[in-house]
């Protein structure tokens, strides 16, 4: 009989395990739910704006929207990797996300670009802090987030480049 069998299943997928098992739970879980709001807030701002610069706005946030959805599935993934069950609950998503939500109706196009941007950028902040402390345990983890938070870091910079 296989000592993987006699495993909790959770552990049984762990492609790592020891601290650097348990280190990526608690990176990786607020992230997701951090990235699951984005793109709520990111969905919610591109079915609202309105004016001038509506169409260019309005595919630049489908654009962010796709990317962010990209990043939601890798982190969840690499949790699953690393031998933990991912959660984007509902009752999770509330009570754990750290982004702020955006307004209700519609908003002007200047306005939905603020929003927008200064989403983005809490959420890439947050996550560089939980990134330090997996940085060195974890190159692999290290690795996935960079990517994400560079997507994001760019998405930011032309959000306010158009906001001039």
């Amino acid at each position: 009989m296989s000592t993987v069998a006699n495993l909790p299943l959770e552990i049984s997928f762990a492609a790592v395990d020891g601290p650097i098992r348990e280190q990526n739970k608690k990176v990786l879980q607020p992230i997701l739910l951090d990235l699951i709001a984005l793109a709520l807030n990111i969905k919610q701002l591109h079915w609202n704006v309105v004016g001038p610069h509506f169409r260019p706005i309005h595919l630049h946030l489908d654009e962010i929207h796709e990317g962010v959805e990209d990043a939601v599935d890798l982190v969840a993934e690499r949790m699953s990797a690393t031998g933990h069950s991912p959660s984007g609950r509902v009752k999770d998503l509330s009570e754990g996300a750290e982004i702020e939500d955006v307004p209700e109706g519609f908003l002007r196009d200047d306005e939905v670009l603020l929003l927008a941007s200064h989403r983005i950028r809490s959420v890439a902040a947050q996550g560089r802090s939980r990134l330090e402390s997996i940085e060195s345990i974890d190159p692999v983890t290290a690795d996935i987030l960079h990517g994400i938070f560079a997507e994001l870091e760019k998405h930011h910079w032309m959000l306010q480049a158009q906001r001039v």
